[in-house]
């Protein structure tokens, strides 16, 4: 799958606030790898500054467009349609014959990415804690735990899911009481606490604190804002649920759902 293109090429700053643009006097390289795990990843050099690494993102097929600036010689624009960022930049191989040919090779790379069929959130029937048998192995128990989480998860996401839709909204207080307050859900989720939290009751003030709502707050909004797609990301997450969701948040909770699903 590893395909790759290499363009060499200065770049503009651009200014979101003005929409204007100054030219960067210095020998560039822009490169577009698509890797063995089918990530699409960009980078450009300045390489009058011993190869500095300038610009650095993961890009996703669809909302991703590379293309000449009309009116404008040898200058062409990355541009994004999950958020306002842009980037400019202006050939510089001798051969200017050249620059269509780069353009095209570069949006090939991205056309060679392989998106996933979208998720299906559909209603789940209620989920009802049901007792283990002592006879399960443990990990059994954990897993069957963590697919009960992850159902309610569901259920939630298909309730409540509508313009507007924030973290808190789907972890409101019913929720989180729910969680808190059963032991099996708290031996699910205690892989993922840091060591000196893996108690059942600090488990449940954390849940319950206006720290946590806090948090799902600042979330939210880093979900909702333009970067969303490297918030997703940087939560190791898969970004390209952004292909079939524009919704932050959505494809926030549908990422989870996917990893989830995926380890199972």
């Amino acid at each position: 799958m590893l395909q790759e293109v290499t363009i060499p090429c200065g770049k503009y700053d651009y200014n979101p606030e003005t929409k204007k643009v100054s030219i960067v006097k210095a020998k560039g390289l822009l490169t577009l790898c698509l890797n063995e795990e089918n990530e699409l990843q960009l980078k450009w050099y300045n390489l009058d500054q011993d190869s500095k690494l300038e610009i650095e993102r993961f890009l996703i097929k669809g909302f991703t467009f590379f293309e000449k600036v009309k009116g404008q010689n040898r200058v062409y624009l990355l541009r994004f349609t999950d958020d306002d960022q842009k980037y400019f930049f202006w050939m510089q191989s001798e051969d200017q014959s050249l620059d269509e040919n780069y353009c095209k090779q570069f949006n090939n790379v991205i056309n060679a990415q392989v998106l996933d069929d979208p998720i299906e959130i559909e209603q789940q029937p209620p989920v009802q804690t049901q007792s283990q048998s002592h006879s399960q192995p443990v990990q059994q128990q954990m897993d069957q735990q963590q697919q009960q989480l992850l159902q309610l998860l569901q259920q939630q996401l298909a309730q409540k899911v509508g313009p507007g839709l924030s973290l808190t909204d789907l972890l409101n207080s019913e929720f989180l009481t729910q969680i808190s307050n059963d032991q099996e859900y708290f031996e699910a989720l205690k892989e993922y606490l840091p060591p000196d939290q893996q108690n059942l009751e600090q488990f449940r003030q954390n849940l319950l604190s206006p720290q946590f709502k806090q948090a799902l707050d600042q979330l939210t909004h880093a979900l909702k804002g333009r970067e969303r797609s490297s918030v997703i990301q940087q939560l190791d997450l898969d970004y390209r649920v952004l292909e079939q969701e524009f919704d932050g948040v959505i494809a926030f909770v549908k990422a989870i759902i996917r990893k989830a699903q995926n380890k199972n």
